[in-house]
């Protein structure tokens, strides 16, 4: 139960609803009995609570059908579950090469996509493809759109709500991109790190969260992390978290466009993937399932040979591996977390990737001083950072911080 001190009846309540939808929509349907335990409520508090819900139409009451031991009984349970007229938010994905903007509502759940892939971007176009796609969205829909979350390639500054100084990028900064879009469409407008929003998916929808602390890995045009500390997203100080990839793993390496020597990012890549490949073709002739006439593989390509034990794919992967392997281990020791989830995009269900890293990771580690730490895939492949970005917005509807009302 929320305890709450120094406010008033009206944020009791307040809190308490926005609890109650929590409850509502991250769970796969709740009674009045269930919803009232949870919260330690009373049946009448719990469903003062529950008609102001139905009255505004984001959420109703449905017979249940299945449960056998009631049905027994002669009843049939009443469960409450989003409204079908519930508000939406509207998620949007910046990340190099691709926008993506989606509709979902309460739970998380995709209701319509649009996407444009693009080789070069200028701030104008970037605002107005966001705006063009949500617009093309908002018409097929009739239910409302209560706010804009948005997840970006970072560094992104999430007190001043800005998209700072990202790498490789055309040349775009210091972009307050919400405070634009709100301006533009009237709706609250949230700004996140696109690793940071993986984790705040895998902690409000993701089917592998079971603690309170962990590691969300983001493999995507670089290594990302976000970071769940004691149910909450950590976020920093400016909200610039997230850059594991430009922590250095060789203080004598190359310099790196960050101004740092050696980062993690100049060893872990795809490009170092080919490369080793290559290397290992000219003394390794035995079969392989990569195509004998290509120069070079994608990450997908890669993975799916590696899923399959394809040899020159899992020496590429074994290094990959190694390479990351020393910056999370670094961050396992600051951090004192032993539940790791990766998210990326793979082409196959296999956890190759996650079982390598395991293996270099626990290897390493201080002996009699630490637990295995868990690796596992997230629940939503590479999709996790969009995903995120719907959860923005929830996290601060089901926290009490952005009312439906």
């Amino acid at each position: 139960m929320l305890t709450l001190h120094g406010t008033n009846l009206t944020n009791v309540k307040e809190r308490n609803r926005a609890l109650a939808l929590r409850l509502i929509s991250t769970g796969q349907s709740v009674s009045r009995a269930n919803l009232a335990r949870s919260m330690h409520l009373t049946k009448t508090t719990l469903g003062n609570i529950v008609s102001d819900l139905i009255a505004n139409d984001i959420i109703r009451e449905y017979t249940h059908s299945s449960s056998e031991a009631d049905s027994s009984l002669g009843r049939k349970p009443i469960i409450l579950d989003l409204s079908p007229n519930s508000p939406l938010i509207a998620g949007m994905l910046i990340k190099r090469g691709l926008l993506s903007v989606i509709l979902a509502d309460l739970k998380g759940r995709i209701i319509t996509q649009e996407d444009y892939r693009y080789d070069s971007l200028d701030t104008d176009t970037l605002i107005e493809t966001l705006l063009k796609l949500l617009d093309k969205l908002r018409k097929g829909q009739s239910r409302r759109v209560a706010a804009i979350g948005i997840s970006s390639v970072g560094p992104v500054d999430t007190k001043t709500q800005k998209l700072t100084i990202p790498a490789n990028f055309w040349g775009i900064c210091d972009l307050a991109v919400p405070e634009i879009l709100s301006q533009r469409t009237g709706l609250p407008a949230y700004i996140i790190h696109d690793s940071s929003a993986g984790a705040l998916a895998e902690k409000i929808y993701g089917s592998q969260t079971r603690s309170n602390n962990l590691f969300y890995l983001h493999i995507m045009n670089g290594i990302g992390a976000g970071y769940i500390f004691q149910g909450n997203i950590y976020d920093g100080d400016f909200g610039q978290t997230g850059e594991l990839g430009h922590t250095s793993i060789n203080f004598a390496g190359p310099p790196c466009s960050c101004g740092n020597r050696g980062c993690l990012d100049l060893y872990a890549n795809v490009e170092n993937m080919n490369r080793h490949i290559r290397e290992l073709r000219n003394i390794y002739k035995g079969p392989t399932l990569l195509a004998p006439n290509q120069d070079s593989y994608s990450w997908g390509d890669i993975i799916a040979a590696a899923s399959a034990m394809d040899f020159l794919a899992m020496a590429a992967l074994d290094e990959f591996c190694g390479y990351l392997a020393y910056g999370v281990r670094n961050a396992i020791h600051l951090l004192d977390i032993c539940h790791i989830i990766v998210g990326y995009d793979s082409p196959v269900e296999s956890t190759v990737v996650e079982d390598t890293l395991a293996t270099k990771l626990n290897s390493g580690l201080m002996p009699n001083t630490r637990h295995a730490v868990e690796i596992v895939k997230s629940s939503f492949g590479g999709q996790a950072p969009l995903i995120g970005s719907i959860a923005v917005v929830t996290d601060k509807i089901f926290n009490g911080e952005l009312t439906l009302f």
